[in-house]
This record gives C-alpha cells, structure tokens and sequence, in this order.
C-alpha cells in the first residue's frame, strides 16, 4: 500500500469552515496532500466578523502535536492562528525537538472580516522567534509593518520589510497583498525579488491567506522547491478567489475545492455524454434526425464559462448508411456552436445544461409540441449587423432572441436557416441522457 504525503496544518477553527484549519483541510485535499491537524484555538465567528475565540492551553495543543509526530511523517507544517505565548512556545519546543523542515509560517494578526485581533499584542516578540525556524514566512502588509516597524506602503516599503523578516531567519519571505498602481502584488524575497501583481478584488477572500499558505505548505510537501511552491500558491488561490462564494452577509469566503470539484463535474457530464452518445447510436431511425452539417450532443458543467466547459463529440455525428455514428471521441471544447447555444440557454435557466440538434421539419415540430415542449424560434433575417460581423455572436444572439420572445424558458428552439445555413431544430434539457431521449421520440417508429 502506498504511503500517503502528510502534512501538519496548526492553528484555529473557525466556525465558518472556511478559514483556519478549515481552509487548510480543503486545500491540502485539492492538492493530493493528507492533513494532519493540530487545533490552538476555537473562533467564534461568521462572515461578518469575530464574536469570541477561546483558546486551548497549552498542555492540550502539547498533546496534540505529540500525537501527530510520534505516529505520522509529516513532510511539511503550516503554521496559522496561534493566539498566545503558551502556545507560540508549545509550538516552538515541538518544531526543535522533532527537527521539522518545510515550515511555512502565516503570521495570522486579525480577521478579515472585521479587522478583530486574533492574538495577543504582546505576542509579536514571540513570533519572530517561530520566524527563525521557518522555511516561509508570509504575512500581509500589515503584519510585515507589526513585525518589522516598517511601514508598508507599496512594493519598494515592502521589499525593504522582506528583508528585514529574512533577516530573523526565514529562508524565504512572501508579503501578500501590497497595494500599488491599482493593482494588488505579493512580494517574494528568496534567493532574489520576485513580484506577482493581481487585479484587486473588491468581494473579499475571507481565507484567502490560509488558503495560499497552504498551498505553499503542501507543494513543499511533495517535494517542489521554495520558488515553484509559491508559484503553484499563487496560481491555486486565484483560482480559489475567482470561485469564491457567498456564505453569509459579510464577506465572501474563497473556495479552495473549486478546481476538485470542477474536475468531478466534468467527469460526470462526459460519462453522461458518453451514456447519451451510445443510446443514439444504438437507435437505428435516428439517423432520419441527422441532418447535413451532422449531429452533436453537448452538456455544459454547472457554472460553465466557455465552451471549455461543454462536453461533445468530436467531428459530430453523421448518417453511415442508415445508422448514426460518431466521427470522434467525447471531449470537452469539442463543439462550438452548440455549445455556445446551450452556455446562452444557460444565462437564462442554469438547469438547462445539455442540448441536441436534429433536423428542423414540420413533423418534428409537430412531436415536439404533442410532447409538450415549449418551442420558440428566432429568424437569422433580423440578426443586427454588428452581431453579424462578429465571430460566434450569432447563435448567442439567437438564443437570446427566441427566449426573450417566448413567455417560459423555451424547451426547443429552431430557425428557418439562411443563405448558406441550413435549419435547425435545438432541443434544451437537463442532462445529455435527457435531450437524447426527447430527441429520439422524434424518430419514426421501428418497423
């Protein structure tokens, strides 16, 4: 059996699961890495601020971080929340004894939220000394000026507080979120200056620092250098920013499952695709449905942004002598037109994340009502000019326009084609399983 990349996430829990340990648990998972935990503290709190936090004492967290290094090898340690200088020294007399490496220290001060102190001020001396046996350091702005009495203003006040914390010991610095040119930039002194700039984000990450710190914490435990671990934190925490979410009525919280979960999304739809492509292909009339340009199928994963997130068939499916068959495999960007057909649908009804095009002919029309489809269409003739002239804004606009005609979401859509553009008839559903099967009822009976 193999063994499993461990590493120690140390510091509080927070009651919004979505910060302290909580986002360090989410993040270590998101990347292949086993968490093990020791708690300092319980915070009370929610997205707008901090109610109250009861802190552990000593002999307990002792105990805890006892229990995980007499059993467990632990690759890397993510230090966060610690509170107080009982535990600051808890923490000290664990990582000397057992002689830890790839320590990544987040100097947590105060919440996000509402600016409450997390620690004790009179612990600031104590923490440097956990700076000295830290492979990263990585406060914010505010914590580097609490700990260096530098004032950081920008990245020249910053770079100079970088090597003053390098100064107490770290073997590399990161001062996360220095504001500058109305851009956000993480300043990162290792073996030279790096500078990583970001647009500012205006929401909230309300464990955003956890979240980065942890990901250095486990990229250091699978053996990346220090450089390549801050580039991959950096890379995953924007994603976990870009996909933050609203938990409460404060600030919004990052999610650091994010890109987990969308790869669980897309194995899904593509088995659904797959499941969906071979019942068409099984159904002998179906190729009556077909028609010139060929045949897809597409499912989009919840909260699709493009056509990267729209499983189809490569090279669509055509009429081989009677019977369906598909040119190439199901992958995801495989479809253009469809796709951006069902991401439009989607704008107006999320549910609606698969489609299929058949042949548009009085008789399919027909079935498609007796089946109790609500149909609207949209006539290429009135497509404005500037719609016209732009690449891949036709059949968004087409969407758009037959729903906004229509009194419910349509179910069905179809044009009467145009100069070069054969008809279509589009049918929207749930599922791919579930447009295929509306679509083959549209087929003539076997007989």
């Amino acid at each position: 059996m193999p063994n499993s990349i461990n590493a120690l996430a140390i510091g509080g829990s927070s009651t919004t699961g979505a910060a302290g340990v909580e986002a360090d648990l989410k993040t270590f998972a998101a990347l292949g890495v086993h968490a093990a935990v020791v708690v300092t503290a319980i915070a009370s709190q929610n997205t707008k601020g901090v109610q109250d936090i009861f802190y552990l004492p000593r002999d307990v967290v002792s105990q805890q971080l006892d229990s995980v290094f007499s059993d467990m090898k632990i690759r890397a340690v993510k230090i966060g929340m610690l509170g107080n200088n009982d535990i600051i020294q808890a923490v000290l007399d664990a990582l000397e004894k057992r002689k830890c490496g790839n320590v990544v220290l987040d100097t947590v001060m105060t919440a996000q939220s509402d600016g409450s102190w997390l620690v004790s001020k009179n612990s600031l001396k104590e923490m440097k000394k956990l700076i000295r046996r830290s492979t990263v350091v990585s406060p914010n702005a505010f914590e580097a000026e609490k700990l260096t009495g530098i004032k950081v203003k920008n990245i020249d006040d910053a770079s100079r507080a970088a090597v003053a914390l390098k100064a107490y010991g770290a073997e590399a610095v990161v001062i996360k979120g220095v504001k500058q040119g109305g851009r956000i930039n993480d300043v990162i002194l290792h073996k030279d200056l790096r500078i990583f700039s970001k647009e500012i984000v205006r929401t909230g990450t309300h464990g955003g620092g956890c979240c980065f710190s942890s990901a250095i914490a486990a990229a250091l435990a699978k053996g990346l250098g220090i450089d390549d671990a801050v580039e991959v934190a950096e890379k995953f925490t924007s994603s976990a920013i870009r996909n933050s979410v609203k938990l409460g009525d404060g600030v919004e919280a990052v999610e650091p499952l994010a890109t987990l979960r969308r790869k669980a999304w897309k194995w899904a739809v593509a088995e659904d695709v797959k499941s969906a492509l071979r019942e068409l292909e099984s159904c002998r009339g179906a190729s009556s449905l077909i028609p010139e340009v060929g045949t897809n199928v597409v499912c989009a994963i919840p909260e699709a942004r493009g056509t990267e997130d729209v499983a189809g068939v490569v090279g669509r499916i055509r009429d081989a002598m009677g019977q369906p068959r598909s040119i190439g495999e199901v992958s995801f960007g495989a479809s253009s037109h469809l796709a951006r057909a069902v991401l439009k649908m989607m704008e107006f009804d999320s549910s609606k994340r698969a489609a299929v095009n058949v042949k548009l002919t009085e008789e399919n029309l027909q079935k498609c009502r007796k089946m109790g489809l609500v149909i609207s269409n949209y006539d290429r003739a009135k497509e404005p000019k500037g719609i016209r002239e732009k690449e891949g804004a036709t059949i968004p606009w087409g969407i758009g326009y037959a729903v906004r005609r229509s009194r419910r979401i349509p179910d069905a859509v179809y044009h009467q084609g145009g100069v070069g553009r054969e008809p279509s008839l589009v049918i929207f559903g749930k599922d791919a399983k579930n447009v295929v099967r509306l679509a083959l009822k549209l087929a003539p009976p076997k007989g």
